[in-house]
């Protein structure tokens, strides 16, 4: 046989051939649920929190503009407001950290 790799899919092994991409990709890291990222580009309309305030997971306190729609983004964990990245009509792209938390 040639040069095949196996990977282990759903419990399934198969035999295949990797592309160069494939085997140096960057490895999959958890995000840090302790910073608030942008999923998409957008305008900051409002925020709902200041430094240094307490919130509770799930409330929300960013809503932004994009492609013509407002959004509200919620806190991802329970905590207190570390840092405010952003303020009212800043524009922001992908991926842009919005706030940072400190959890219970």
């Amino acid at each position: 046989m040639s040069d095949l790799d196996n990977i282990l899919v759903d419990e399934t092994l198969y035999a295949t051939t990797l592309t160069a991409k494939y085997k140096n990709r960057k490895p999959w890291t958890p995000r840090d649920s302790r910073k608030l990222t942008a999923f998409l580009p957008g305008t900051v309309t409002q925020i709902f929190v200041s430094k240094g305030e307490k919130v509770e997971e799930g409330q929300i306190v960013i809503k932004f503009e994009a492609m013509k729609m407002i959004n509200n983004v919620q806190a991802l964990v329970a905590g207190t407001v570390k840092e405010l990245y952003v303020k009212v009509g800043d524009k922001f792209s992908k991926g842009t950290v919005l706030m940072e938390f400190e959890k219970k």
